[in-house]
């Protein structure tokens, strides 16, 4: 019985190491993106000056082009977070029928909701060329006349859930096994409502004593 206490322990032990080191790093491109998306003549002197200049001399000091690679280059975190945890954290097998055919259909619309994004605005408009000071082509169509905000990060919420949904080893939401997507939902959703809201963050960032640009 004191065997079976310790192995529990170190378990949930381990369990919470993985989960503590998870949400900062699935939060690391959020706060990437809000800091563009609120200082963006900031992240110019950066790329003119600062430690992103030999970066932005590689993309001929095109601004979006650099919010671009740095992004892709974050990715890390978000790929490595989900394939330690699918890959070294558990044993991987196809859910049954009831749970792998919804979650392959979450899988279909988050691609959907994202390649349609960036064939509507272009990744000038994914990376913030607006912020920026770049033209970008204005879209009233799908996907943004189906009355969600930010389609591109619902899609990318849909995707990962879909993932886990499809290889689940129950259809309990709340187990350890969908400790990722509630994560990237939650830091998702700060950055729409939040970490990328020109009011809410700007209201923000003036009461923590900052202007935003």
């Amino acid at each position: 019985r004191a065997d079976y206490f310790i192995v529990g322990r170190r378990s949930w032990i381990f369990a919470m190491s993985f989960e503590l080191a998870a949400f900062p790093l699935l939060g690391i491109e959020r706060f990437l993106y809000g800091y563009i998306y609120h200082f963006p003549e900031s992240f110019k002197r950066v790329c003119n000056q600062g430690i992103l200049k030999p970066l932005a001399d590689y993309d001929e000091k095109v601004y979006w082009q650099v919010a671009k690679h740095l992004g892709v280059g974050i990715k890390v975190f978000q790929f490595g977070v989900i394939g330690y945890d699918l890959w070294l954290r558990r044993t991987v097998s196809l859910a049954k029928p009831s749970l792998l055919c919804p979650g392959l259909g979450l899988v279909g619309i988050g691609q959907l909701l994202n390649s349609t994004t960036f064939n509507a605005i272009g990744a000038v408009g994914v990376y913030y060329g607006s912020q920026l000071g770049y033209k970008v082509p204005w879209c009233s169509g799908f996907p943004y006349n189906i009355g969600i905000s930010d389609p591109q990060y619902w899609g990318v919420i849909l995707c990962v859930w879909g993932i886990y949904l499809g290889i689940a080893p129950d259809s309990n939401l709340l187990s350890t096994h969908f400790t990722v997507p509630w994560l990237e939902t939650f830091w998702y959703i700060m950055s729409m409502k939040l970490l990328e809201h020109k009011e809410r963050g700007g209201w923000w960032l003036k009461a923590l004593g900052f202007q935003a640009q």
